[in-house]
């Protein structure tokens, strides 16, 4: 697939969306909340990812309005596998279609956890979950094709580190260095995913939607990433216009036939030379599909 041309930063994402279905996970809040208004707004029917059933109802009940009915629901926690399983045959028993794959969910804790199933947190959220989701829902993404795989990347890759000997970073954990590996791995499975869809029209990009003010991803952080924020406010976007570039990426005509690059502020920018290697990517497929086959 070809690489995009420079967008001008224009309200392109006011395409007519009916019949069309997307997925938005961690849709409850933040960024994927305002992906979810935006898709509805349109007229796309959209399925809300989120932990906690009371708190989708809320959000599809405030986002949906008279288009309610095209709000669906989908709960899972993501540190569980079992769970994102069960989502990703869920969806697919449920809908016909899935034309809009939006991995939005993420943590940073800054604290080492382990999930149910033995995994560190940051990295079983942050990527393990979308990997899996992904590759369970990709029969209906060809069947819908052309379709899009989005995940939301950061900047905080460049920072990462792939170390198959500590992948989980559980042996040398820090905070940040498990932010930034899971969000290395996220762009690295989004390449290499768009290297195994090739010429079958379903692409896989990264959005980097820069600093948002007002997610939840460190509602549970560290008091000094919590400074780290408040110093970094007043230079953040809103996640209404950060949903926006979200929106943009999964509706353009113009980037119908892009894939495998790394999206920020609608211009293609060059990721880490290490989220680039074809080799790396390769091989943390290969590792991620192990390990993931402990859980079954």
């Amino acid at each position: 697939m070809k690489r995009p041309q420079e967008s001008a930063r224009t309200d392109v994402v006011t395409a007519d969306l009916t019949g069309k279905v997307a997925l938005v996970t961690g849709a409850t809040s933040g960024i994927g909340k305002d992906t979810a208004r935006q898709l509805v707004a349109r007229g796309a029917e959209v399925i809300l990812s989120g932990r906690d059933q009371t708190r989708a109802a809320a959000v599809r009940d405030e986002i949906g309005g008279r288009s309610a009915d095209r709000i669906h629901l989908l709960i899972a926690d993501l540190s569980s596998m079992a769970r994102v399983s069960r989502m990703a045959q869920e969806a697919a028993g449920r809908f016909g279609r899935l034309d809009v794959l939006v991995n939005n969910a993420g943590i940073d804790t800054g604290q080492q956890r382990t999930t149910a199933d033995g995994f560190e947190m940051t990295f079983a959220v942050n990527y393990l979950a979308p990997f899996l989701l992904t590759t369970l829902l990709l029969d209906l993404l060809r069947r819908s094709a052309p379709s899009r795989v989005l995940t939301i990347a950061s900047g905080g890759h460049r920072g990462g580190t792939i170390d198959f000997d500590d992948l989980q970073s559980q042996r040398h954990f820090g905070g940040q260095r498990a932010y930034n590996t899971s969000k290395l791995a996220l762009v690295l499975f989004t390449y290499e995913l768009a290297r195994r869809l090739r010429d079958e029209h379903v692409s896989a990009n990264c959005v980097d939607p820069g600093f948002v003010r007002g997610t939840n991803i460190g509602q549970d952080i560290a008091a000094g990433y919590r400074l780290v924020g408040a110093l970094m406010w007043p230079f953040m976007t809103s996640p209404s216009k950060a949903a926006e570039d979200v929106v943009w990426a999964a509706t353009d005509p113009a980037l119908t036939d892009v894939s495998g690059v790394y999206l920020k502020r609608r211009k293609h920018i060059q990721s880490s030379a290490d989220s680039r290697d074809p080799q790396l990517a390769a091989r943390l497929w290969d590792a991620t599909e192990q390990l993931l086959a402990t859980t079954r």
